[in-house]
Order: structure tokens, then C-alpha cells, then sequence
């Protein structure tokens, strides 16, 4: 402002000096000079206007600056709050982003263990779904075979009924047959000795009677080996050949043909010497001399019996195989 009026100071000074020049040299007429007069005292006017306003101007000046002043404190208290501001919320940013990080990671630890313990489930699960699988399957075995364990239960009843009765009539056939046919003594060979007193001199005496009568069998001589088994028997008492003793005098009636004989000496072996290793020819050779004589029913229960209480031996086969086609030996003449 103070420079538009030194402005006009210096263009009024200087037309003033113009006009003192031309009032000087006379160049000028009266119209002239007068409106020069009337420019002057016009520009006089303004400048006087000017130096009104500024000095209104200048006595608002210090308000406008105190109030420039006041907003530019204003302004830098509200930047120093803004960037005190925004460090606080830089520093939070951080805060938070090193929290984010964090929780990534144990989101992604998490994830993994989860995924992991998922995978486990599942393959627990088919596992414990294969398992049930099994045992539903097991149970269902289980329960046929008890319902098979029961008709097999049913069916024992029912051969341990059959054999009752089959044990009564084999009874009954056997003391029938020895009503009808008397024991007879066999004659003791002209060689044997009374037995020696001495234990271990009896037992070789009775061995190498044994063996004679084994040999004479296997050379087809029966009468001579019954004579030494029963010399066996008859001359020492029960020994640690009687079973055997017994079970060949059997066999050799059996091989004569003599099939009531063989019967009755297998009879003999069952009751004196149940637990002997004899037992299962024995029921075999019985069964089937039941058939030589025509007692098929009889045969069948014997060979039954040993079939049930001998399944895995040889004579159970032979058996099973026989009550589908009997032979019987011929008899011998």
C-alpha cells in the first residue's frame, strides 16, 4: 500500500515539475494552464483519498498481522499435533503389523498342527473303521459257528444216544456169543519154561516168548502163535506185553477166519487193556468182523465209535472208507 503512494506522489511531483517548466517557458496558453490547474488539484484530491486509505490501512495492518500471526500459530500447533499424530500412529502401525506377523504365524502354526491332527483323524478313523469292519465280521463268523457248534452239539447228543445203545447191543451180541461158543485154554508150546523168579530174567523170558509168537504169526503159523501169546498171558501175568499179546491172539482168529473168536479177543483187549495203542486196529478189525458175519448194524456202530473217537487215525479212514465198501478177508480153509 505505502508503494502505491510514493507512486503517486512521484507522478504528481513530477507533473507538477512539468508544469512549472512549460509555466516557465511560456509555451502554454490561459485554457491550458487552467485545465492543468483542474488536473492537479484533481490529482491533488486523489492523493489525498490515497493518503487517507492508507493510513486506515495502515492502523488495520497490526490487527490483520496479530490475527495472521494467531491462525499461523494456530496452523503450526495443529501440524505439531498432526505430526505427533501420525508418529503415534506410525509406532501403532508397527505395533499392529509386528501383532499381524505374529498371528500369522501362529495362524499358519495352527493351520499345520490342525491339518496334521485332521489327517491323523482320518486315518484313525478309517483304521478304527476297518477294525470295526473285522470285528463285525468276526462276530458274524462267530455266530455261524456257534449255530453250527449247536447242531454239532445236537448231533453229539444224539451219537453219544446211538452209542449207549450201540455199547448195550454190542454187549448183548458179544455175551451171546459167548454162551454160544465157550472159551477154550489154548495149549502152552512144549518148550516153555516156568518163569524165573528173577525180574529181569522174567522180562527177557517173556520178550523172547513174545517175539516167538510174533514171528510164528508172520509166517503164517496162528495156532502156534496163539499158543506163545497165551503162554504170555497165562505164565506171567500182566506185563508190558499183554496188550500186544492179546491184540495178536485177535488177529491171528481173525486171519483163520475165525471172525466170533477174533470178536470175543478184542473184547478181551478192550476191558484188560482200554489205554492201550492197540485200541483203534482193534475197534477197526471188530467192526469188520461184525460184517464177516453178517451183523452189518453191529459193524457200522463199531466202526462209528472209532471214527468218533479216533478222527485223525489211519483206521478211522480205512473206516469211513470201508462202511462205503466192506471187504472182509476169505476165510481160510
Amino acid at each position: 500500500m505505502n508503494n502505491q503512494v510514493n507512486r503517486y506522489i512521484s507522478h504528481f511531483l513530477k507533473f507538477t515539475v512539468i508544469i512549472v517548466v512549460i509555466s516557465v517557458w511560456g509555451c502554454a496558453t490561459t485554457d491550458e494552464v487552467g485545465k492543468i490547474q483542474y488536473d492537479v488539484n484533481k490529482l491533488r484530491a486523489e492523493v489525498f483519498s490515497i493518503k487517507k486509505k492508507s493510513a486506515t490501512i495502515e492502523n488495520k495492518l497490526p490487527d490483520q498481522e496479530d490475527l495472521f500471526q494467531k491462525k499461523i500459530n494456530a496452523l503450526e500447533e495443529t501440524q505439531s499435533a498432526t505430526a505427533r499424530t501420525v508418529s503415534d500412529m506410525l509406532i501403532q502401525l508397527q505395533s499392529l503389523t509386528s501383532e499381524f506377523q505374529m498371528l500369522t504365524g501362529r495362524f499358519e502354526e495352527s493351520r499345520y498342527f490342525t491339518e496334521k491332527n485332521s489327517t491323523e483323524a482320518l486315518k484313525s478313523k478309517e483304521t478304527q473303521e476297518v477294525k470295526m469292519k473285522n470285528l463285525e465280521l468276526t462276530v458274524d463268523d462267530l455266530k455261524k459257528k456257534i449255530e453250527e457248534l449247536k447242531i454239532i452239539n445236537t448231533k453229539l447228543v444224539q451219537v453219544n444216544a446211538d452209542l449207549s445203545r450201540a455199547d448195550a447191543k454190542i454187549n448183548k451180541d458179544i455175551a451171546a456169543l459167548k454162551a454160544r461158543k465157550p472159551q477154550t485154554v489154548e495149549k502152552k508150546p512144549a518148550n516153555t519154561k516156568p518163569a524165573e523168579k528173577k525180574p529181569s530174567v522174567q522180562n527177557e523170558k517173556i520178550k523172547t516168548l513174545y517175539m516167538e509168537g510174533y514171528e510164528s504169526f508172520k509166517s503164517g503159523k496162528t495156532v502156534e502163535a496163539r499158543a506163545r501169546f497165551s503162554s504170555v498171558l497165562n505164565d506171567y501175568g500182566e506185563n508190558d506185553y499183554s496188550d500186544n499179546a492179546r491184540f495178536w491172539i485177535a488177529e491171528s482168529h481173525y486171519k483163520d477166519g475165525s471172525y466170533e473168536d477174533a470178536i470175543l479177543a478184542y473184547e478181551d483187549l478192550f476191558k484188560k487193556n482200554p489205554d492201550s495203542d492197540k485200541i483203534p486196529g482193534a475197534m477197526l478189525k471188530q467192526g469188520l468182523a461184525f460184517y464177516a458175519i453178517k451183523d452189518k448194524k453191529t459193524g457200522e456202530i463199531i466202526l462209528e465209535k472209532l471214527i468218533a473217537k479216533y478222527p485223525d487215525s489211519e483206521q478211522a479212514k480205512l473206516a469211513m472208507k470201508k462202511m462205503r465198501k466192506t471187504v472182509v478177508p476169505e476165510k481160510n480153509n
